[in-house]
């Protein structure tokens, strides 16, 4: 394991939260996601190759750093594969960085944000962003209870674009979730969300940094992805992220 790299174990200041270290099955998920193999593995010997099945052809990964532009699916080396655990497609398994810590968020935040105690660089993977994953009509309807309610949303909507067909994920983090659930949007972020998988056809939805990020900076995402048309998808939740390109308003993704 990598020295800035450790299992999950981060403790957190919400005592209602149950902490995960990873993604749980939550009402209107498909059990057999969590069930079925997305890749049956490789044969690579200790460190794999650029033409190493789960690459897809192209590299994942260059010196542990996410390959930024690649527009294919991320798919790590699992249980099935014959290389080893120090194999450079193995980034994500490593777990968080040592290096993060929940306090007060900058800016005109209420409540927490995620920061860093050390220099993270540009591709380093951070954490995941893990919780409850939740079909689109639950989804739909705790967003509408957040909404009356007027608490705290924390479910996340990614879609990926896989040949001609449209995966959805949506993941909450509000009762079950890991220290991803910290990291605040920001319309000028320092991290991008991005699905990985390794063992399942669920993905892990994954922090990585887009620019080196100093220490004691807050680590932030934009909650639209990288949608062109998130002006179009904005909320009527205040943004509070304090950037000179702030939109006013909290994007969503539709569903």
């Amino acid at each position: 394991m990598d020295a800035t790299s450790r299992a999950d174990e981060y403790d957190h200041p919400v005592s209602d939260l149950i902490y995960v270290v990873s993604n749980i099955p939550g009402p209107g998920s498909r059990l057999d996601d969590f069930e079925s193999e997305f890749s049956v593995g490789c044969s690579c010997d200790q460190t794999c190759r650029n033409d190493c099945l789960c690459n897809r052809g192209t590299t994942n990964y260059v010196d542990g750093r996410l390959v930024l532009d690649k527009q294919s699916l991320i798919v790590e080396c699992n249980a099935n594969c014959t290389c080893a655990e120090i194999c450079g497609n193995r980034v994500v398994q490593l777990g968080p960085l040592s290096c993060l810590e929940i306090s007060e968020a900058n800016c005109n935040r209420m409540g927490f944000g995620l920061f860093t105690t050390k220099s993270i660089r540009k591709g380093q993977f951070i954490c995941e962003y893990a919780g409850e994953v939740i079909g689109i009509e639950e989804a739909k309807k705790r967003l509408e209870e957040n909404k009356a309610a007027g608490r705290m949303n924390y479910v996340l909507v990614v879609s990926e674009h896989i040949g001609e067909k449209r995966i959805t994920t949506c993941i909450d983090p509000a009762k079950f979730g890991n220290i991803g659930r910290y990291a605040n949007h920001s319309c000028q972020p320092n991290s991008v969300l991005v699905p990985v998988r390794a063992d399942i056809v669920v993905p892990k939805l994954c922090l990585f940094a887009i620019r080196d990020i100093e220490p004691m900076e807050e680590i932030t995402f934009n909650y639209a992805g990288d949608a062109t048309d998130s002006v179009q998808n904005l909320s009527d939740t205040p943004c509070l992220c304090g950037s000179g390109c702030c939109l006013g308003f909290l994007p969503h993704s539709p569903l």
